[in-house]
């Protein structure tokens, strides 16, 4: 009896040490495609920034038009909308 015990706890020891490598390999995984898709965002995030970062420059390489900023200024706050 103790000898049919000690083979079925080496069977069950055996399917549960299975059991953890699928679960391991399966958190592995997940992990992977998760650092993927932050890898993804930060990307995406970055060609965000880089073209905001290009329209400001353009911005900043216009001629400064003192007169022409108080013309618009004026024009905005004459609007019922505020814009």
């Amino acid at each position: 009896m103790i000898a049919a015990l000690v083979g079925l706890w080496g069977k069950a020891k055996f399917y549960a040490l299975a059991a953890v490598g699928a679960v391991a390999a399966l958190l592995a995984a997940y992990w992977r495609i998760r650092a993927d898709g932050k890898a993804a965002a930060e990307l995406e995030q970055a060609k965000a920034r880089d073209a905001l970062q290009e329209h400001y420059d353009e911005i900043d390489r216009q001629a400064v038009d003192p007169a022409a900023s108080y013309d618009r200024l004026r024009r905005m706050s004459d609007d019922k909308s505020g814009r």
